[in-house]
């Protein structure tokens, strides 16, 4: 039976991710697995992908390490800057073979140009963001403008003081810097100390980890 400590630490968590990605209350109940049980056990090895991997292999699931892969792509393609232009990101989507979303007849540059607006660059995640168009589970945009609004310097990792401040702003929750490093512990499959896009949507549970 749960002690009343766990059931506030499960609530805590779930009120956090309802206000930062705003999703159904049937969604939180169905995948509100907590970050608390993750947090007691250390995350998964990465399952390792080569980037000549088959993406049309890949892309039958969108599951973490296909997203992984799609983050292994483009940050070959952008280098350290870390963005593309937009003809590169839509140069590169075509080169995967991601080409158009609905029933087929869209061009999916139409859709990226839509969710980077005036922007002349393209982040990762607008990148995946249009990918998981192509399929029949897109990325909510709630994830997507949640990450952009917690990276504050915008290198498409959220660091520790980062992770901080989005637990403090997203709950009335008191959260330790212990809570932070556990919570990164759980989350940090690279083990780089932070988190990154595709790691996020692993640990609020939009992605699997394949085996």
């Amino acid at each position: 039976e749960a002690s009343s400590s766990e059931i506030v630490d499960k609530e805590s968590h779930v009120s956090l991710r309802s206000r930062l990605f705003n999703l159904e209350s049937e969604q939180i109940l169905v995948e509100a697995v907590s970050v608390c049980s993750q947090m007691s056990s250390t995350a998964p090895a990465l399952h390792k992908t080569s980037p000549n991997e088959d993406l049309r292999k890949v892309r039958e699931k969108f599951d973490f390490n296909a997203v992984k892969l799609y983050q292994e792509y483009f940050y070959k393609e952008s280098g350290e800057q870390r963005y593309l232009t937009f003809k590169q990101a839509t140069d590169l989507l075509t080169r995967m073979d991601f080409k158009y979303y609905g029933d087929g007849r869209f061009p999916l540059s139409h859709y990226l140009r839509e969710i980077i607006g005036k922007s002349p660059v393209v982040n990762f995640v607008n990148f995946v963001q249009a990918i998981s168009m192509c399929g029949s589970r897109p990325i909510p945009l709630g994830y997507k403008e949640g990450f952009e609004e917690m990276d504050l310097d915008s290198n498409g990792k959220l660091d520790a003081k980062e992770v901080f401040n989005m637990m403090r702003q997203a709950s009335d929750s008191c959260y330790s810097w212990a809570d932070v490093e556990d919570f990164l512990a759980a989350v940090d499959v690279d083990q780089d100390g932070k988190m990154d896009y595709a790691e996020m949507l692993r640990a609020f549970h939009f992605t699997e980890t394949s085996g």
